[in-house]
């Protein structure tokens, strides 16, 4: 499409991944599937669910180094892979694409693409709040916002970290005291090694954690991220369990229940719609928040994605309370030009 000006607009859509298009030069963020016709992949962290242009061999892909050395704990070896870095332009034709930290996991970032027409700000998942493992998102100015919706709700409101970690401390000692070992189940990327620091600066007990949890705590530390823990196939782990003397960190999805000996509670933004034994620390920004960084952004218009029905409810909050168009991604593609 040519304007009558002789000039290209810029597109943004949804198709397998965040599409966006300058003068027939096409990027890929957060691919989703396999199938897809661009120059370029940019990735903004190691989750499964925003990783996979890992898996497409004949595209290339740019990502934080950090977010390369994550994946590769599964085995996989990327293809046509550049590693990018903080504030440093990747230049394809008309785009230019600038990393800056999302503030969710090591070596996340967010991207803000810039074309003759406009900019776009593509957050991936965002965090704006202060962790003890990665620095937060802060806002940038863009014509064009692409936020993420997982807690795209007013219903998500979390308490300070301080104040969870507090809590865990003391149910954890509650546990211990009872007899019992207590279990913190929770994401092996980004929440588990929240956990391990937050023992580490709180208390004085042993921290175990699952080897799959463990070998990402190495990459951590590789950064200069200091952690004290022991992993759980050592035989010092073994006699701390066998005393009842240690916290466990363990992936979300495993099964204790053959260990009755275990005494298990989620750490998860989702805490605050569950009803068992749950800590609803995270690694994205709640919805006050969202709607901040929203505003700090100044964007002229707001694209929701990544949240399922969540999409649309923050959607229409921002048009309701901010006065900015916003829609999910996925419902039209968008054409924009500042001209």
């Amino acid at each position: 499409m040519i304007r009558s000006d002789g000039c290209f607009p810029l597109r943004i859509k949804w198709e397998n991944g965040v599409l966006v298009e300058h003068n027939g030069t096409k990027i890929v963020l957060d691919l989703q599937s396999r199938s897809v016709n661009c120059r370029a992949a940019f990735i903004t962290h190691a989750h499964v669910d925003h990783s996979r242009a890992f898996r497409v061999n004949h595209l290339s892909k740019f990502s934080s180094e950090e977010t390369m050395k994550l994946v590769s704990l599964e085995g996989i070896q990327a293809d046509r892979w550049r590693p990018i870095s903080l504030r440093t332009k990747i230049v394809i034709d008309d785009i230019e694409v600038t990393p800056y930290l999302s503030g969710h996991v090591l070596g996340s970032y967010e991207f803000k693409i810039d074309t003759p027409e406009g900019s776009v700000l593509f957050t991936g998942d965002l965090n704006t709040r202060d962790t003890r493992t990665v620095e937060p998102a802060k806002p940038i100015q863009c014509d064009v916002l692409i936020i993420e919706s997982t807690f795209g709700s007013p219903y998500f409101v979390f308490p300070s970290d301080d104040t969870i970690a507090g809590e865990m401390v003391d149910w954890a000692n509650k546990i211990l005291s009872g007899g019992k070992i207590p279990v913190f189940q929770a994401d092996q990327l980004g929440n588990a090694q929240e956990i391990v620091r937050i023992f580490n600066e709180n208390t004085d007990l042993p921290i175990i954690t699952h080897w799959r949890i463990s070998r990402i705590n190495k990459v951590y530390e590789s950064y200069g991220y200091k952690m004290e823990y022991i992993n759980m196939e050592d035989e010092d782990a073994k006699e701390l369990i066998s005393r009842r003397n240690a916290v466990l960190v363990m992936p979300k999805n495993l099964d204790l229940s053959a260990n009755p000996e275990y005494v298990s509670a989620l750490v998860s933004g989702w805490a605050l719609r569950i009803r068992r034994r749950s800590f609803p620390l995270s690694d994205h920004a709640d919805f006050p928040n969202l709607i901040k960084f929203v505003s700090e952004c100044s964007p002229k218009i707001v694209l929701t994605y990544h949240g399922g029905r969540f999409n649309d409810v923050l959607a229409k909050y921002i048009e309701k309370k901010l006065d900015i168009r916003a829609y999910p991604i996925d419902l039209i593609p968008t054409i924009f030009s500042t001209k």
